[in-house]
C-alpha cells in the first residue's frame, strides 16, 4: 500500500510514533554498549592499571600489534560518544515529553487532510516523496529566488507516453 492510502486515527499515529522512537532508542543504546566495550579494549591497549584492565589482559592476552591497532581505532571515539549521547538525550526527551503528539499538530494535519480528497492526498504524499531533496532545500523565509533553485518532478508515473 502506498503512503497516504491508509487512514490512521490520531491514537494510532501516536502509538506508531512512540514505537518508532522506542525502537530507535534501543538501537542507539546498542551502539552505546558497543562503544563502551570499545572503551574497555582501549583502556587495556593504553596500559591502564586497574582491576578490570588486568583481568581483561589475562583473558585476552593481546599482542603489542593488536594493542597498537586498538589505540589507532580510538581516534575520534570521544566525539562519537558525545554525538551518540546527544542523540540518546533527544530521543528520550521526545519519548518523555510527547511534544510530537500534541493536539496542535493533529489539528494542522486534520485541517490539511480535510481539504484534499483521499486520492489527492495520496498523490501529494507520493509527489513529496519523489521531491524530498528539493523540498529539503526550500528556504522558509521570503528571499529572492536563487539561480540554482531546486527542480521539481511533476506527475507520479515515471513511464513516458511511448512506454505505455
Amino acid at each position: 500500500m502506498e503512503r497516504g492510502q491508509q487512514a490512521i486515527r490520531p491514537e494510532q499515529r501516536s502509538e506508531i510514533i512512540q514505537d518508532i522512537l522506542t525502537q530507535q532508542l534501543q538501537q542507539v543504546e546498542l551502539l552505546r554498549q558497543a562503544q563502551m566495550e570499545q572503551q574497555c579494549l582501549i583502556m587495556l591497549a593504553e596500559g591502564e592499571q586497574n582491576e578490570l584492565s588486568q583481568e581483561l589482559e589475562g583473558v585476552l592476552q593481546l599482542s603489542d600489534d593488536q594493542k597498537e591497532q586498538l589505540r589507532i581505532s580510538a581516534k575520534g571515539l570521544e566525539n562519537e560518544i558525545e554525538a551518540l549521547e546527544t542523540v540518546i538525550s533527544s530521543l528520550q526527551a521526545m519519548l518523555e515529553n510527547k511534544w510530537l503528539l500534541n493536539e496542535g499538530v493533529q489539528n494542522i494535519v486534520d485541517q490539511f487532510t480535510s481539504i484534499l480528497h483521499k486520492n489527492q492526498l495520496s498523490k501529494f504524499l507520493l509527489w513529496t516523496d519523489a521531491n524530498m531533496e528539493g523540498i529539503d532545500q526550500l528556504d522558509h523565509v521570503n528571499v529572492q529566488p536563487l539561480q540554482d533553485a531546486p527542480v521539481f518532478t511533476f506527475g507520479v508515473e515515471s513511464a513516458t507516453a511511448d512506454e505505455e
